[in-house]
């Protein structure tokens, strides 16, 4: 697996755990001319395997500081195509385990955790709470979007969640441009 591409990808769409592991490679698509990566996404939390929603990314590069999500993608493709091991037919895993295999919800936590470590990032609370799960990408990008000035709403929409869950990612956001 390439953990940051897993990390930084899933942190631009705003995916929950068990979305980056599930996913295959097939639900991406590139738009090379026009420099895009879409992603399939599911358009329902009780059932993440159902795709439906579909979140188009173009090339960020001249953004100071700011992942592309395009050539991220292309270099994370271009692992997979290069990897002795893995396919990349598209029922393969998009960020496969070391064996191969789609990743479980615990194994991508992990990989959040061991990325935070290396990071010399604090793994839990002051209060002892673990500082990272499912919905670490997600409450990331909901908040660093919303530093970068985007809309809630359209945080909403790029989230795919219409409820005031992404109120609580990004609450705090408002205090740090003070």
């Amino acid at each position: 697996m390439q953990p940051m591409h897993l990390a930084l990808l899933s942190t631009l769409f705003l995916l929950r755990e068990v979305e980056s592991g599930t996913a295959n490679v097939s639900a991406w698509t590139f738009d090379h001319d026009d420099k895009e990566v879409s992603w399939n996404l599911p358009g329902s939390k009780t059932d993440p395997l159902a795709l439906g929603t579909t979140r188009t990314w173009g090339c960020l590069c001249e953004l100071q500081d700011f992942a592309c999500p395009y050539h991220l993608a292309t270099e994370h493709y271009q692992w997979l195509l290069n990897h002795p091991t893995l396919g990349s037919d598209g029922d393969s895993p998009l960020f496969p385990t070391k064996l191969g295999s789609h990743s479980p919800k615990t194994k991508v936590i992990a990989t959040f955790e061991q990325l935070a470590t290396l990071l010399n990032q604090p793994l839990t609370s002051p209060d002892g709470l673990r500082l990272f799960g499912g919905h670490t990408a997600r409450v990331t990008g909901a908040q660093t979007f919303a530093l970068a000035g985007l809309e809630v709403n359209k945080i909403r929409i790029l989230a795919r969640h219409s409820g005031d869950t992404i109120l609580r990612y990004v609450a705090d956001v408002p205090l740090r441009t003070l």
